[in-house]
């Protein structure tokens, strides 16, 4: 069993919300004089703000149906106002994409190519304000409900490779929300009883095509987990990667668990203990695997189409398990 049908039904409704509104009020910025952007846009951005204020009192008004017909009452209703103030104040999201076109017209752009920038940076900023303020709302919502004991991300595929990896996770209420600009993913509340079981980051990536695959995670990593690699391991090598000379030639690898801790740090001491050399050298303060971890974009390039090559060396790299 999935995650109920009615967060995932509240989760589709918050995300286009937010998409219709970050088009409204981009058509607002788009109405700018392009020979008086800074004049004309103060007169248009009133109406901007009054759209973003809108969205975002319908995304969190609607948190208190939906949790009402969820769980029941609360010991409290939530309050859609403060849900929209606590994400700030408006003025200088509406100044920042007036700053954005000046600066790229400053430094020798086209006009309208740097307008087009402010609005794109306008639409981003607007679809994070309406989802921040639903999510807000649910989060107070839950709060307020003593049987809901944690959260569950709520993640729709197709999606990004940062959402992805985190679907299905859960987490207490005094860890904060795990989001990043245009992010539409919701939560849902879970209980003590509570049978139903999320969708993870393998069932996500199922559910994909080929081309949505490779524009999350680019083709080569895509391949990788189409090959069985683990997605969590695909996804966080990028945080710790570099470019580097070893035996001979210039790879791209990653420090991303390469200590004791870390899948492959784990199978890189155990190879050491077992052939009784030394595992690793200290950076920072953590030994690391000596042995250079690749990158799977590197793995599928030395492979150079040999797939059963390419999937031995995914294992050695703690891709696949």
């Amino acid at each position: 069993m999935t995650v109920p049908a009615s967060a995932q039904a509240h989760q589709a409704e918050r995300a286009q919300l937010a998409a219709a509104t970050a088009l409204a009020v981009r058509a607002v910025w788009q109405g700018v004089d392009p020979e008086q952007l800074e004049t004309s846009w103060a007169a248009r951005a009133p109406l901007a703000a009054e759209l973003i204020g809108r969205g975002q009192l319908t995304a969190a008004a609607s948190a208190e149906p939906w949790l009402v017909a969820e769980l029941g009452e609360g010991e409290g209703s939530v309050a859609p106002l403060a849900a929209a103030a606590a994400t700030g104040d408006l003025a200088p999201v509406l100044l920042a994409p007036l700053l954005v076109s000046l600066n790229r017209i400053r430094r020798g752009f086209a006009r309208t190519l740097s307008i087009l920038s402010g609005a794109a940076l306008l639409e981003m900023v607007t679809r994070t304000l309406i989802a921040d303020a639903g999510r807000i709302a649910d989060m107070a919502g839950m709060i307020a409900r003593p049987r809901v004991v944690s959260y569950v991300r709520v993640v729709e595929a197709p999606a990004c490779a940062r959402c992805i990896v985190l679907a299905g996770r859960e987490y207490s209420f005094a860890e904060g929300f795990l989001r990043h600009p245009r992010c539409d993913c919701t939560m849902a509340a879970r209980r003590p009883g509570d049978t139903w079981v999320p969708d993870l980051p393998e069932d996500l990536a199922a559910q994909m095509t080929e081309v949505q695959l490779q524009k999350a995670f680019g083709q080569d990593a895509a391949a990788a987990i189409a090959d069985g690699a683990d997605i969590a391991q695909v996804v966080n090598a990028r945080r710790g990667m570099s470019t580097g000379t070893y035996y001979g030639r210039r790879v791209r690898t990653t420090s991303e668990g390469t200590t004791r801790r870390g899948l492959y740090g784990r199978q890189r001491a155990q190879f050491a203990k077992a052939a009784g050399v030394r595992f690793g050298e200290v950076t920072g303060g953590r030994a690391r695997a000596v042995s250079p971890r690749l990158m799977p974009e590197e793995i599928y390039r030395l492979a150079d189409g040999d797939r059963a090559h390419a999937i031995r060396l995914l294992r050695k790299n703690g891709y696949i398990v």
